[in-house]
């Protein structure tokens, strides 16, 4: 009887948390997500050759990267000012504003870029090796805006708790792109892999923002101010600064193995990527759960409290999951699963898992310089540590190849998260002190 009692009480108290509801129903379309991409990774392995494959990443890599930059960080105002807007009107007006400022981003940066064929001298920079970048160019243009605008789109739907949301927009992206993907690459064997991926993506992004982006829309109250737009742009800037070197750390790696590795050894490290992008995976799952609660709760004490139990269960859920991971890797190769010209993933993944954990924990800790409104602490911490990753990168990857690489992202990583955790403890004092309790 006494054990039955335990039991309620532990399942009244899950049931009542939250965070733990909305996480798992979130994490639950997300599994299946991401279950479906690596379950259909290897027919996406069979139907594209090593290099095609290394190719494509490569290229999806710098387009996703560039759209991250092309957001202007809005999507830290969007998180944090809704949320200290309590009238409709005024996160109307946000919404528009936001919206505004992300359209003037796209004329004033794109447009420019693809009229006088800047891209080009981008694409002599990133790429040792030819590619047939003019078939790719009009696709890559397209990839980039609906990245852009899914991207925000997706932070407004958890912003705002529509959670039903998510579960549509989520599942008919995973199904769209890979139906039409893969039908569209075995039917079409004889065409460029790589640009038919390229439109299947595309044009299954644009069609979905044309139906989901309404909900959106109709938010909106028409009504800008300059004060709305430059409050905006100083919370959202320095975090678009800091992701230029976020994209120096995480993308530098990519960038030097391109320049001194073939695409099939490229190939090997992104199928790695691929692996490990499943603890990412959760973490992003848990940050965009996490962030709106977490910027409603005014009590420092309680938040530090809550992250702290977060940060422990973390640490042994994404360890034993990584565990489980690499078992599915070993198997995958010795049933065939997996062609065995990737074998040499067993050795860098576990790696690659590591420098994911601790993505997932600097993450946590990195929502504290938005709370304390000391974004551009995040830029300083980006410019040492993208100075420390370079080096590194220059240095590890020309004789350590893969494994340099993924080391050289784990250390990078790994000092973020110190950082952050020193400035956090700094302005913790400072907050206590300026209260009066410590």
């Amino acid at each position: 009887m006494a054990v039955i009692n335990l039991l309620t009480t532990q399942w009244n108290k899950l049931r009542n948390n939250l965070l733990l509801r909305r996480l798992l129903t979130v994490l639950s379309l997300d599994i299946l997500v991401k279950a479906s991409a690596i379950i259909l990774l290897p027919i996406y392995l069979h139907l594209m050759t090593q290099d095609e494959y290394g190719v494509f990443n490569y290229i999806l890599s710098i387009t996703y990267a560039f759209s991250i930059l092309l957001n202007l960080g809005l999507y830290i105002p969007q998180s944090k000012l809704s949320h200290d807007y309590r009238d409709p009107t005024e996160k109307g007006k946000l919404f528009y504003t936001i919206n505004m400022l992300l359209f003037g981003s796209c004329i004033f940066l794109v447009v420019p870029i693809y009229i006088f064929r800047l891209d080009y001298y981008a694409v002599s920079v990133l790429f040792k090796n030819a590619i047939h970048y003019d078939r790719y160019r009009l696709w890559v243009l397209l990839l980039t805006l609906t990245s852009l605008f899914a991207y925000m789109l997706t932070n407004y739907f958890y912003t705002v708790e529509m959670i039903d949301m998510i579960k549509k927009y989520s599942f008919s992206r995973v199904i769209g792109i890979n139906v039409i993907s893969i039908l569209a690459l075995y039917f079409l064997k004889k065409r460029d892999a790589i640009v038919i991926r390229f439109i299947s993506i595309g044009v299954v992004e644009g069609v979905l923002l044309i139906i989901f982006y309404r909900y959106y829309i109709r938010q909106w109250v028409a009504s800008s101010g300059k004060r709305l737009a430059i409050k905006c742009l100083k919370l959202g800037l320095p975090v678009m600064l800091s992701n230029v070197f976020n994209i120096i750390i995480n993308f530098g790696d990519k960038f030097y193995l391109e320049k001194n590795v073939g695409y099939k050894t490229l190939s090997i490290y992104y199928l790695g990527f691929s692996c490990a992008s499943v603890i990412s995976l959760l973490s992003n799952s848990l940050q965009n759960v996490w962030l709106p609660l977490f910027f409603k709760e005014k009590d420092l004490i309680r938040n530090l409290g809550k992250t702290k139990k977060m940060v422990l269960r973390l640490v042994w859920i994404l360890t034993g999951l990584s565990l489980v991971i690499m078992l599915a890797v070993i198997v995958c190769l010795r049933l065939s699963i997996i062609p065995g010209s990737y074998g040499p993933i067993v050795y860098v993944l576990p790696l690659l898992l590591a420098g994911q954990i601790v993505i997932c924990l600097a993450m946590l800790y990195s929502n504290y310089l938005v709370y304390f409104e000391k974004t551009s602490l995040i830029l300083w911490s980006g410019l040492a540590i993208s100075a420390i990753s370079t080096t590194l990168n220059m240095t590890l990857i020309p004789r350590f190849e893969i494994y340099g690489a993924a080391a050289t992202l784990l250390v990078a990583n790994a000092c973020y998260l110190v950082i952050y955790f020193f400035i956090i403890k700094y302005y913790k004092k400072r907050h206590l002190l300026s209260k009066g309790i410590a």
